[in-house]
């Protein structure tokens, strides 16, 4: 779910809504969270753009997280750059399974140069992860880390910035989707294949010496794995051509009976998700 466009950061690599989209308002989102959870869906991420810049954020996770009929409820993810004040977190943290956040390079010039916008991003999100860690143990952690031409040297020591007590409960890490502003820069951004699974080799090493699960997104496997629901409402998949807008989601739920599958692969979708997001 991606409600806003908008974000304090300018990453080159960003693959969101573009920032100067229309946020969907509250009473909006709050209906969308009623069809996922009341439609029997096991995941959501609450993403962007930066969802801490929305005012009924902590709103929209309470009602995510609501038990339906059967007394099942979604596992709520929050995407966030780290940025937002403690007050606005702790607001929101009691209703997250997990949060997801960022850290791209253990090399302080290589995280600048993606993540752009707001210095010192890398020292703030570090203190949010600690945070999380210390008062907020429900919440179990996604450190997510892109790779990019820019980053290829630093990417795969970021485990090195953290304490061993602090550390993630999965490592993820990316290869950089050509979309939106990713498509605008990858010319100079992009990495080829083997480049970046030469990355991956590395990672996978830094991993095991810290004992942290990692996975991996290819490109490749994108199709069919991805549904979004954006700003204006509109869903969002993902095929062989890139990311694909297939109508407004009131609309096509009404259509489906309730069903929105095609062209969403429903094994693939629960894959990603759950893969990312295991059960604690």
């Amino acid at each position: 779910m991606r409600p806003i466009g908008r974000c304090n950061l300018s990453c080159p690599f960003c693959f969101g809504p573009r920032h100067e989209v229309p946020s969907m308002s509250r009473g909006v989102a709050l209906k969308v969270a009623a069809a996922l959870r009341d439609g029997g869906v096991r995941g959501v991420v609450i993403s962007g753009g930066e969802p801490t810049l929305l005012s009924y954020l902590d709103e929209l996770a309470a009602a995510l997280c609501e038990p339906s009929e059967d007394g099942s409820a979604p596992r709520v993810v929050l995407s966030t750059n780290g940025l937002a004040p403690l007050r606005t977190m702790e607001r929101v943290l009691p209703s997250l399974s997990w949060i997801a956040l960022p850290l791209e390079s253990a090399d302080a010039d290589e995280h600048r140069a993606l993540r752009t916008g707001v210095a010192p991003h890398r020292d703030k999100m570090l203190a949010l992860l600690k945070e999380v860690r210390k008062n907020h143990r429900h919440v179990q952690v996604k450190l997510g880390t892109v790779v990019t031409r820019l980053n290829v040297g630093g990417a795969p020591d970021v485990l090195s910035l953290i304490d061993d007590h602090c550390l993630p409960d999965v490592w993820k890490v990316y290869q950089m989707s050509e979309t939106n502003y990713g498509a605008d820069n990858r010319d100079w951004l992009a990495l080829g294949d083997d480049e970046f699974e030469y990355v991956v080799h590395r990672c996978e090493a830094a991993a095991e010496e810290r004992g942290v699960t990692l996975r991996v997104y290819r490109n490749r496997t994108r199709t069919g794995s991805y549904f979004f629901v954006d700003p204006d409402c509109e869903v969002v998949v993902v095929d062989e051509g890139g990311e694909r807008r297939i109508g407004n989601f009131f609309e096509r739920l009404a259509e489906s009976f309730g069903e929105l599958s095609p062209p969403v692969e429903g094994a693939r979708n629960i894959d990603n998700f759950t893969g990312t997001y295991p059960d604690a």
